[in-house]
């Protein structure tokens, strides 16, 4: 559902971009890209999940920008499981509207929700994240990490004896620049 809304207001945003000047700052990117997420424990091996991901950006400058990521992630070593949801998040750096290499941090917010048969568990919370790539006229290559906070993750590994260390998440992605 996330996806298909996505996927609706980039239609709208591409049509009604199509009838820009030429030459006028190119604020919007959306994106697909792939998408891993991995959280590490005390006494476990690490739950690894990876998968696509839609991103739209809007640079409101050329050091302020805003990004949402949606993502659908598989478990890595077990394929019942199932991780989905979205980061968004606002960055400060330097070269997020002009042509040529970027590099940016920022924070915000992320949701992660698990699901396998007869479960569902959701974790939410803040992020620092940051990342880098190359703007050119039409295209865009980002890549981005982000550190999540561990506390909801941590509450469903203390159910089981575990400690929820770290957890991060990274998106390499192309977009299409308007």
């Amino acid at each position: 559902m996330q996806i298909l809304t996505l996927i609706a207001v980039t239609a709208l945003l591409i049509s009604t971009s199509l009838h820009a000047q030429e030459g006028e700052p190119k604020h919007w990117q959306i994106g697909l890209g792939i998408y891993n997420s991995t959280i590490s424990y005390d006494l476990a091996s690490d739950d690894e999940f990876s998968g696509g991901a839609i991103s739209a950006t809007y640079a409101v400058s050329d050091n302020l920008a805003f990004r949402g990521i949606i993502f659908s992630l598989e478990h890595d070593d077990f394929s019942e499981i199932d991780s989905s949801g979205y980061d968004l998040v606002i960055y400060g750096g330097t070269g997020l509207l002009t042509q040529g290499f970027k590099i940016y941090g920022g924070g915000g917010l992320y949701k992660d929700t698990w699901e396998v048969i007869g479960f569902e568990e959701s974790f939410s919370g803040l992020q620092l994240s940051g990342g880098l790539g190359y703007n050119w006229d039409a295209v865009a290559i980002d890549l981005v990490i982000g550190i999540r906070n561990v506390d909801d993750y941590d509450d469903l590994a203390n159910t089981v004896g575990l400690t929820a260390d770290v957890a991060v998440s990274s998106n390499l992605s192309v977009s299409f620049r308007f």
